[in-house]
């Protein structure tokens, strides 16, 4: 903690610095436990101590609550904090603020990152935030980067574990057939080939494009292959603990283990989970990540279907959970198709490839 407190010193600083040059719009690139909140807090305070009036903007309404528990944690009680989730941006284009915080803006849509430049225009600051900046995010956003702070680094100091990442190549099943909505009976590998082949005459941005590709995806995360090979890999795991995420509630109550998910009846499965009462859990999102998970063995993951920023932000989600040999052992269920197989090299892109393998 010593060495973070040390590091969020540093950060701290160079925000002030900047800002004091006149600059009004930059952006922190931090790995996730560096501290961004409260590297945030401390840099207003500095910067107005209370006299000042700031918008806070994020992707998911959780966020908007861990800033007012770090606020409350770092005693900055400011009452001209405002909360926006990015969907609603386009109400406070007219507004003024002294400081402008941008929570997750990889995570903007071309329509909310423009709307978020409207205000920025009209702010005497603003701070951007963020643990996956790619060179594409850095160019539609033209900001200054302040400082950056990368996972290795965070590995290399003892911040974050340490990790592993196993991409297994799954084959579609291609021989159980179910009947489709045309009443045709036919294999996920057929579907499958049927989408892909229709999808590459639309252009990418046709409403059947968009369509076509979310059926492909849905296929993608409830594969009968990566189902059977997802219980494969559980025998072999079978005395490990073991945290499964599906993107889906009804993929999860699938796999014949214990599921929790926000539509589980209750939280035994969960509870039991904890206890050590069996050691294989499936969560139905990685916004579970938030729970505190003790003496992980290794963590699956059956969809993964983001872009490079938001792959890295939900894998540095897995890196921040309790591993027993505080070393991250990350398994990724990956269809073997060309398309699944782009996507899984380009979220990907990011990491230290020498800690992937592809099995």
């Amino acid at each position: 903690m010593l060495l973070q407190n040390d590091l969020q010193e540093e950060f701290i600083q160079k925000g002030v610095d900047f800002y004091k040059t006149k600059k009004t719009a930059g952006y922190l690139d931090l790995a996730m436990r560096f501290g961004k909140c409260r590297t945030t807090i401390e840099l207003i305070r500095r910067l107005y101590d209370y006299d000042c009036t700031i918008l806070i903007a994020y992707p998911d309404n959780k966020l908007k609550t861990t800033w007012q528990l770090e606020c409350v944690k770092w005693e900055y009680q400011n009452p001209n904090i405002t909360y926006v989730n990015f969907s609603s941006l386009k109400k406070f284009t007219q507004y003024e603020f002294d400081f402008f915080v941008i929570d997750e803006f990889h995570s903007c849509s071309e329509n909310e990152r423009e709307y978020a430049k409207e205000i920025k225009n009209n702010c005497n600051r603003t701070l951007a935030l963020s643990g996956t900046v790619s060179d594409e995010t850095k160019l539609n956003w033209g900001l200054k980067e302040i400082a950056k702070y990368t996972t290795i680094q965070g590995i290399e100091d003892g911040i974050l574990a340490d990790y592993r990442i196993t991409v297994h190549l799954v084959e579609l099943d291609d021989v159980t057939k179910v009947m489709d909505k045309n009443g045709k009976l036919k294999t996920e590998k057929q579907k499958y080939d049927g989408y892909t082949w229709v999808i590459e005459s639309f252009k990418r941005d046709s409403k059947n494009f968009m369509h076509l590709a979310l059926a492909r995806n849905r296929l993608s995360s409830s594969s009968l292959g990566k189902m059977n090979h997802l219980r494969n890999l559980l025998k072999d795991l079978q005395d490990k603990r073991v945290l499964i995420f599906t993107g889906l509630s009804k993929v999860a109550d699938e796999i014949g283990i214990p599921s929790y998910h926000s539509k589980s009846p209750n939280d035994l499965a969960f509870t039991e989970f904890q206890e050590g009462k069996h050691n294989h859990l499936a969560l139905a999102a990685m916004g579970k990540m938030g729970v505190t998970y003790k003496d992980l063995d290794s963590v699956v993951l059956l969809n993964f279907t983001y872009n490079a920023e938001e792959s890295s932000q939900i894998l540095n989600r897995a890196i921040k959970l309790d591993y027993k040999g505080k070393m991250a052992d990350l398994h990724i269920l990956c269809l073997n198709e060309k398309p699944e197989l782009k996507k899984i090299k380009e979220s990907l892109s990011m990491l230290d490839q020498r800690k992937i393998n592809y099995l």
